[in-house]
C-alpha cells in the first residue's frame, strides 16, 4: 500500500494535519483487520506480510502525535 507511506513527504513539508493523522490511523486499522482475517483463516504467512506496514505506520505516528 503506497498510500500508507505518505507521512514522510508531509513531514518534510512541516504540514501534519489532523486529517493526515486520521488517514494513518485508518490505514493502520485496515492493515490490522487484514492481519486478524489472515490469522482467523490460518494463513500465518500472510500475517507477516502485513506486519511491516503496520510497524512503519505506528513508528511514524509516534513522531507525529
Amino acid at each position: 500500500m503506497s498510500v500508507a507511506f505518505a507521512a514522510p513527504r508531509q513531514r518534510g513539508k512541516g504540514e501534519i494535519t489532523p486529517a493526515a493523522i486520521q488517514k494513518m490511523l485508518d490505514d493502520n486499522n485496515h492493515l490490522i483487520q487484514c492481519i486478524m482475517d489472515s490469522q482467523n483463516k490460518g494463513k500465518t504467512s500472510e500475517c507477516s506480510h502485513w506486519r511491516l506496514p503496520v510497524h512503519c505506520l505506528l513508528y511514524m505516528l509516534r513522531w507525529v502525535v
